[in-house]
């Protein structure tokens, strides 16, 4: 995706996410949270040079569904786009100190997704605070990259 198709992802879901209780709507709201930190990334690394911007939407690990002329999709394999998780696929090259700060506070946010919607952990306030302090991070760090001004 390019920047700006993040951007307008990232603010729906910001929203979307204010909507929702942390701990009686646990899944929806951490979900919202972490697929909104994946478009911010995405943003960043595009915004760095350190992938490619482009109307291609990653399904997999390079694999992308890409628009043709008459409106229909194709499947494409292609480099590095958009990361569907930090690290999965790593993204190369010399990240800056926002880019590090930002995976740091995403990885903040990720380390509850197994114990908490695949395993016995019930999320509590403790965990909602952990969330959203890491989600501030990222909002903070993130917002000049979302703009394409970093």
């Amino acid at each position: 995706m390019k920047i700006a198709g993040h951007r307008g992802k990232f603010d729906r879901l910001v929203a979307l996410r204010q909507r929702l209780d942390p701990i009686e709507d646990f899944e929806l709201w951490y979900w919202t949270t972490l697929t909104a930190c994946t478009n911010a990334y995405n943003a960043a690394v595009h915004d760095a040079g350190l992938t490619v911007a482009e109307g291609a939407f990653s399904t997999i690990p390079g694999m992308y569904v890409v628009p043709d002329t008459d409106g229909s999709f194709h499947r494409e394999l292609r480099e590095l786009g958009d990361v569907s998780h930090v690290g999965w696929p790593p993204v190369d090259g010399d990240k800056p100190d926002d880019i590090v700060l930002l995976e740091h506070a995403i990885h903040r946010i990720e380390v509850f997704r197994d114990p908490c919607l695949r395993g016995n952990r019930r999320p509590d306030a403790a965990v909602a605070a952990e969330c959203d302090d890491a989600f501030a991070v990222v909002t903070s760090v993130a917002a000049p990259r979302l703009k394409g001004e970093a």
